[in-house]
């Protein structure tokens, strides 16, 4: 029996609403980076000048403009196409704001891991979040692009409390959750008007570093809702909870393959 990737659409047509989960699969391949020059240049001098560690994910940032993931492009340009005019809601684990590039609606997307949108303190001494900064933002770009050096970078630091401003992400000293809360609470008031609605979930290379922001609850909506089906997608982790009532397929592929190319290969209950 073949399951297709066209199955996981028509199902999603027919739903009333559509889940999307994005996990840490499903993010931009940052090992490509050491195949291009420039990063390779810039990793040697970096290692010579630890007191600039801080502009490492800056760097990030610029790679990501400058440097597609053209894999991850078209995996994207396929969810867009599963989902759209649809009545869905998209919750990501991935910090690398790609999902943003596409016709996504943002009111309909939450980001519990941030991304590099906004900056907070580090220590998140004031609960406050800030715009990235242009002329550092144009620093790093024109460093990355070798017309400037490296000293001609300014460490962002907080106006308050004098700490580092870094990205407001999860890895921070202290995360400030208050980039993404707005966002979670339409999350949680669209998940509740799900109960005994046609529920199509489509779970992304959600593996298990933080089971319990979509691997779990996504199990949990499925065992309440009986008129609901998850398609589990991931290279290792694609095995279904026991409590499902084989309202659910796993398919062991990685993710990203699963939509850029059409590849199935499943587990189903």
């Amino acid at each position: 029996m073949e399951h297709t990737l066209s199955k996981l659409y028509a199902d999603s047509r027919e739903s009333e609403m559509v889940l999307v989960g994005i996990g840490e699969e499903f993010q931009y391949n940052w090992d490509m980076l050491q195949q291009n020059e420039r990063w390779n240049e810039i990793a040697d001098e970096l290692d010579e000048r630890e007191e600039y560690q801080w502009v490492i994910p800056f760097l990030y940032k610029t790679a990501l403009m400058q440097i597609p993931d053209k894999r991850l492009e078209q995996a994207y340009k396929t969810l867009q196409e599963i989902i759209e005019g649809q009545n869905y809601f998209i919750l990501s684990a991935a910090i690398d704001d790609y999902i943003y590039r596409y016709s996504f609606q943002k009111d309909r997307i939450v980001t519990p891991c941030g991304g590099f949108s906004r900056m907070q303190c580090d220590c998140n001494c004031s609960g406050e979040l800030y715009d990235i900064d242009e002329k550092l933002s144009s620093d790093v770009e024109a460093y990355f692009d070798k017309k400037k050096p490296l000293d001609a970078i300014q460490e962002p630091k907080c106006r308050k409390c004098g700490e580092s401003l870094k990205f407001n992400q999860i890895g921070a000293k202290k995360y400030a959750q208050e980039g993404y809360l707005p966002q979670w609470e339409k999350y949680t008031k669209w998940i509740q008007g799900t109960v005994n609605k046609k529920l199509c979930v489509i779970e992304l290379g959600a593996g298990m570093q933080i089971p319990t922001l979509i691997r779990w609850p996504f199990e949990k909506i499925i065992y309440y809702n009986h008129k609901s089906f998850l398609y589990r997608i991931h290279s290792s982790f694609y095995q279904l909870g026991e409590k499902m009532g084989g309202r659910g397929l796993g398919i062991k592929e990685n993710s990203i393959s699963f939509l850029a190319n059409g590849f199935v290969k499943y587990d189903c209950m």
